[in-house]
């Protein structure tokens, strides 16, 4: 722990000097108050308009920064006790030339566009970003931490557009009650509109927001450069309850017996939920968001990917619930990739549904933001079929119950808001869990801030019940103890050229097996076993040409965040060293060009065992013609992993290899853009393990043939030899492994038809096949004893297991959604989940096809939600 806190005390007094002051602004945007609402059609020629002063100062971002405008375009804000409505006038030499696309809402699109971005509180580090293309679609994100952008923020707002001989103009009607802002007299705000003309790739602005500011996102918005919105008084902060209650009747039809050899019989399971959203501001900076059994139906779902590695992948969170102020709940350094995360929201609903979730987000005086979330999960199994916790029970014997399924419908209490038959609740017992998260951010001087966080994950019943035992020796040798956790973390942020960040955590065992349990890497964790970690990141993050930085992760082996949190590794800690060449704005003939390179250097937590020496350079460059080329080259060697030999504590080492990677991408607004991608990956020469080649691909297509389609193309094969990987460990303690020979194949499809901004049908649909073989020859090696096991002490041995696998699936998700009033919303879902039938006999497909893919086990679901908002 002593890197980290020698890393946090030199933040904390780069903070005073590394801190950037505010920087000059540019003239102020004047708001004026309106006697009467606006009635938006997108035409500013109602008299109220006429009152306000219009800005046109606008200055061009990109291609040529600090350029005056050459598109015209004016801006007009005005406001009253219940809205923000602002006005834009786009004018443009060739009207017909404007690119109106449209989308789903919330849809990122390349059509001429108006972004209207708020700081409604003033602090330079959070905003509102509400955008609307010439063709009507609306798109709201959210800012934090001065430079970073989500889509999770969603909010009921509205707008029109319109077109004209001069180019087209657009009102925004943006109600307070969505911003968040002080009780004081005079408010003055951080505010930038920004136009975007696809067709010229210009991006004009009310202030200049250089690419550079953003080490991150080049071109992205910065709070901290925002101008002034000034002219607002006498306004209060908003009061109300926005109710969104939604009813979603759903038939799954599905597989009666468990056992995936076994796909028919089918049964029907009729399925009726009930459910409640909510929102409502609490005082003058923060807002309370609620759910009671949130659905999820229309979410799309998560792609298949082969995982090769003895770590968990990491999932991007869809669900509109956690997704709405996830913001404050991020991470520091989450942007890079975090491997420490104390929260991390799919974990909440993961073995059981939510019953109830409560979040509140906002801040209670200037400059300190804070997060509080709070939700129970808690299922009811099917009694008939298991009466323990955990565990998916064999599909043998489960089938003489299954053959004669229960389809009544009872009422539970754990279930109050869905009903459906006994059958169609699931084998296993679910534990009630309740998720806690609090999380609070102050800004020091300048930009910099502090934050502390805190979550635990506390189970509220045991995984089984005592009465199912003869005896109490019985009851603790089935380790019916539930388990939980507690973590702590404290974290520090510098933004600007000279910057970085820091966070130091800690995390507490709850409850588990009275022995404790034992981790992937062999450590055991008890029941109030405490462990520490941290990581820091700091140099000279912007500017240009030159750039630098040290990155510094550590673990002990036993702090676990993985309960509330997201943490792949333990036992860890890593030094990169990361230059950089940056020119954003580009030279020549060229708009950007970026190079950098690491080195990576691992060791255990104690620092007694090297883990690997890896290096990887890379560079990107933007043509004439706006294409995108990209090149990477990774060597990774030696590798000693701790995680190979499950839950032994013996370090493999795993055979070094190395990669190229080279790509080009398209002209991103163009009709038809593509990029392509290919990977070279060669094993290195290691003993009996000589090297072996492979390779990846992958191709991306997109295609608008006109304003209402859009056909989104993802294909990509991967070979990549991962030489001896461990099968098993034998009674006599012989470690086995096999030369690992794993391929795949998937293609993913999503399909677009918009008919209005408000009616739109989507169609995801992905193929995934992939296949794992392995050598004739096996090897094993004695680990009785031993700490490691390198690839030189392995030796030929008999083994009569056949690891080979095959997988092969087709998801389906078609979803229509119609926004037949302002924030209520009506969802027809059908959604398809097709696996292969098993192989028999022990006759693995050897290749990629699956000539019994759709006579396998397949779930299909019908889901009709329907929503209804109102607002207070």
């Amino acid at each position: 722990m002593k890197p980290i806190a020698v890393a946090i005390t030199c933040l904390l007094a780069a903070s005073a000097v590394a801190a950037e002051p505010d920087p000059a602004r540019a003239d102020a945007v004047v708001a004026v108050r309106t006697p009467r609402p606006i009635a938006l059609d997108g035409r500013l020629d109602e008299e109220e308009w006429a009152a306000a002063p219009a800005y046109s100062r606008f200055v061009e971002s990109f291609p040529n920064p600090g350029l005056p405008a050459s598109f015209r375009t004016e801006v007009r804000v005005l406001y009253d006790d219940a809205m923000v409505y602002v006005g834009v006038i786009c004018f443009d030499p060739q009207p017909g030339a404007v690119v109106r696309q449209l989308a789903r809402r919330d849809t990122d699109t390349t059509a001429d566009r108006v972004e209207v971005a708020i700081d409604s509180g003033g602090g330079g580090r959070t905003a509102y970003v509400f955008t609307v293309n010439a063709a009507g679609v609306l798109r709201d994100q959210l800012v934090y931490a001065d430079v970073n952008t989500t889509d999770s923020w969603d909010a009921v707002w509205d707008a029109a557009v319109a077109d004209d001989a001069r180019g087209w103009s657009v009102e925004l009607a943006i109600p307070l009650r969505q911003l968040r802002f002080s009780s004081a007299p005079e408010q003055q705000w951080g505010f930038v509109v920004r136009r975007h003309v696809p067709r010229t790739h210009q991006v004009f602005g009310t202030v200049l927001v250089p690419r550079e500011a953003n080490p991150l996102n080049p071109g992205n918005l910065v709070v901290s450069r925002f101008g002034r919105l000034e002219g607002l008084s006498e306004l209060a902060p908003p009061r109300g309850l926005e109710l969104l209650p939604y009813v979603a009747a759903r038939a799954t039809v599905r597989p009666q017996y468990s056992d995936p050899s076994r796909p028919d019989p089918r049964l029907v399971d009729p399925l009726v939920d009930v459910g409640l959203d909510l929102k409502s501001p609490l005082g003058s900076g923060l807002t309370l968001t609620g759910a009671i059994n949130p659905d999820f139906g229309q979410v799309e779902s998560d792609q298949v990917i082969q995982n090769l590695q003895n770590s968990e992948p990491f999932f991007p969170e869809k669900r509109p619930f956690f997704m709405e102020g996830l913001d404050v709940f991020e991470p520091v350094g989450s942007e890079y990739g975090a491997q420490q995360q104390l929260f991390y929201s799919r974990r909440i609903g993961l073995d059981a549904p939510i019953l109830g979730a409560a979040k509140v987000t906002g801040s209670v005086r200037r400059g300190l933001e804070l997060g509080v979330l709070d939700s129970v999960v808690m299922g009811a199994g099917n009694a008939a079929l298991v009466p323990l916790g955990y565990g998916n029970p064999d599909p043998a014997a489960l089938a003489p119950v299954e053959q004669d399924p229960d389809r009544s419908w009872r009422f539970r209490l754990r279930q109050p808001f869905r009903l459906g038959p006994e059958n169609a609740l699931p084998s296993a017992h679910p534990v009630s869990t309740n998720y806690f998260a609090a999380v609070a951010r102050q800004r020091l001087g300048g930009r910099a801030t502090a934050g502390a966080m805190f979550t635990a994950a506390t189970p509220l019943e045991p995984r089984c019940r005592r009465r199912e035992f003869a005896t109490e020796d019985d009851y603790r040798a089935a380790g019916c103890a539930s388990r939980g956790s507690n973590a702590l973390g404290l974290d520090l942020t510098v933004p600007g050229d000279w910057g970085g960040f820091a966070q130091v955590e800690a995390s507490q065992a709850v409850g588990g097996p009275e022995g404790g349990r034992t981790l992937r890497d062999g450590t055991v964790l008890r029941a109030g076993d405490l462990g520490f970690g941290g990581h820091m990141r700091w140099g000279k993050l912007g500017g240009e040409p030159w750039r630098f930085e040290v990155q510094y992760l550590y673990e002990d082996a036993k702090l676990d965040l993985n309960d509330v949190g997201y943490q792949p590794l333990s036992d860890f800690q890593w030094v990169d060293l990361v230059g950089r060449y940056v020119r954003p704005n580009g030279f020549g003939p060229f708009h950007s060009f970026s190079a950098d390179s690491t080195l990576d250097v691992n060791w255990d937590a104690d620092g007694k065992m090297a883990r690997s020496l890896n290096w990887w350079t890379s560079a990107k460059l933007q043509l004439p013609g706006y294409e995108e080329l990209r090149v990477r080259l990774n060597v990774e060697h030696p590798q000693w992993d701790t995680r190979e030999i499950a839950r032994s504590g013996i370090a493999f080492e795993r055979t070094g290899h190395w990669y190229v990677t080279a790509s080009l991408a398209s002209d991103p607004h163009r009709e038809l853009q593509g990029k392509v991608e290919v990977v070279y990956f060669r094993t290195m020469d290691e003993g009996p393990f000589g090297p072996s080649s492979g390779w990846s691909g992958s191709l991306t297509g997109s295609w608008r043939p006109h304003p209402r389609l859009e056909t989104k193309l993802e294909a990509g094969y991967e070979h990549k030899p991962q030489g001896p990987r461990w099968l098993e460990t034998l009674a006599d303690g012989t470690a086995v492994f096999g030369v690992q020979d794993p391929r795949f194949v998937s293609v993913t499809l999503r399909q677009q038809l918009v008919f209005t901004p408000r009616l739109s049908a989507q169609l995801y649909a992905q193929a995934f096949s992939s296949a794992i073989r392995w050598g004739d020859t096996f090897y094993g090696a004695s680990v009785t004893g031993r700490r490691r096991v390198s690839w030189a002490d392995l030796a030929p041995v008999p083994y009569a297991g056949d690891p080979a696998s095959h997988d092969a699936t087709v998801n389906l998700n078609a979803v229509v959604r119609w926004e037949y009033r302002l924030g209520s919303t009506l969802y027809v879902v059908y959604t398809r989940s097709q696996s292969e039938l098993p192989a028999r006999d022990g006759d693995v497909p050897s290749g990629l096809g699956s000539p019994d893919l759709f006579r396998g086990r397949a779930v299909d679901t019908f889901l009709v939600k329907w929503s209804w908002w109102r607002g207070g």
